[in-house]
């Protein structure tokens, strides 16, 4: 089993996607009155699961299985500290197994990783993460596409946390690395991340230049980096109100809808904090209040994807402490622009946002820990997928 936790995030780009929750979500009806619930594995029974594993002194992957679907469950319950603690626990007990079951172990580390970031634990997340690409690279070598999957979630994470250089550096390795392989598709991706790079240090024109370049290439191997960099400069264009490219997107999405939305536009968040924006990582420049909470604070958002990619009736499902700073980030959601999709009925999506912030160490010379004033959003999809979710 591989739940969300270790799916990666598709905000900017069409090459990744994230796997299905297993905690129970349900949805409200859409329009038409036909409820969707997605079902899954009670919080008490994978609670059981893993006690009952460990009793029976299961083996490693096992053990792992069982750690990662109870520790999925207790995030979306909101108990952000025992997930992190079950998986923390777990790599005490498995760590050491790295080398026969390199695949489960990294997939741990990546989960602890996710849930770190929530956190705000940057330095957990950090290692965490470096540790998953690691071990992968140890048993694999770095010529294989899960480990060149790694670097690039290695890059991503370093974006996030504002390291631009060196998350450039890590993508042009991992483009190299797909090169050496013959992977000039996953190599065209890689590109485009490279160039959205240029937007998140405020260097559009690069961006665009960079975009426009793997635009051009129609060769096959090519299509998916070249749609993306079409959706990215649609995106571009709509945010200086130029609507032209992303119709002419949409008009030949429409020739061939998938099954899945891949989101094309979203609107920049407003808010009144100095809050980081997930999907452009910029931030305003307004102070924040000290008296931000950063302590369990989120929110579940659920939206109807229309069959022409619009969003329907977006809403907060559930929530944990004030919602104040959600309300922007819900308009954004409204806004939002997804390709067009096969099913008649669109589909249910739902996705956890939490408000948080990294934990620093003062440096007046107490060296107490202490929050963070810019504050940032982390994402998970708890999206259930047809092929996944339980009927």
């Amino acid at each position: 089993m591989r739940a969300s936790l270790l799916a990666a995030s598709a905000a900017l780009f069409l090459a990744t996607g994230a796997s299905a929750t297993t905690a129970p979500t349900t949805a409200p009806a859409a329009s038409t009155e036909k409820p969707i619930v997605v079902t899954g594995t009670s919080l008490r029974q994978t609670e059981r699961n893993l006690k009952e594993c460990l009793a029976r002194h299961c083996p490693p992957n096992e053990d792992i299985d069982a750690t990662l679907a109870h520790a999925e469950n207790l995030f979306v319950a909101g108990d952000y500290k025992q997930a992190r603690s079950t998986t923390l626990a777990s790599i005490d007990r498995n760590s050491k197994y790295a080398k026969q079951y390199p695949v489960d172990v990294s997939d741990l580390y990546r989960a602890n990783g996710r849930i770190a970031a929530h956190l705000g634990e940057g330095h957990d997340y950090e290692f965490s993460t470096a540790a998953m690409r690691r071990i992968l690279s140890d048993s694999f070598g770095r010529k294989d596409t899960r480990v060149i999957g790694a670097e690039l979630e290695v890059a991503s994470m370093y974006a996030g946390i504002g390291r631009l250089d060196r998350a450039k550096q890590l993508y042009n390795e991992a483009e190299r690395d797909a090169k050496a392989i013959g992977r000039e598709d996953l190599a065209g991706v890689i590109r485009v991340r490279v160039a959205w790079l240029h937007e998140l240090q405020g260097e559009s024109w690069l961006t665009r230049q960079a975009l426009e370049k793997i635009a051009e290439d129609q060769s096959p191997a090519s299509r998916t980096a070249r749609l993306t960099a079409l959706v990215l400069l649609a995106r571009l264009d709509r945010l200086e109100n130029k609507p032209d490219k992303t119709d002419a997107l949409l008009a030949e999405l429409r020739t061939r809808p998938g099954k899945t939305p891949a989101l094309l536009f979203s609107p920049r968040i407003e808010s009144t904090s100095r809050m980081v924006d997930p999907e452009h990582q910029t931030m305003s420049q307004l102070t924040l209040m000290p008296t931000t909470n950063f302590d369990n604070t989120w929110v579940d958002i659920g939206f109807w994807v229309t069959p022409d990619g619009k969003v329907s009736d977006p809403e907060i499902l559930r929530s944990r402490g004030d919602t104040g700073w959600a309300q922007p980030l819900l308009r954004s959601v409204a806004g939002r622009i997804y390709s067009p999709i096969s099913d008649p009925d669109g589909t249910y999506r739902v996705e956890r946002y939490t408000w948080t912030s990294l934990w620093e160490y003062d440096h007046t010379g107490t060296h107490m820990r202490m929050r963070s004033a810019d504050g940032r959003i982390e994402f998970l999809d708890l999206t259930a997928e047809p092929q996944t979710a339980s009927r």
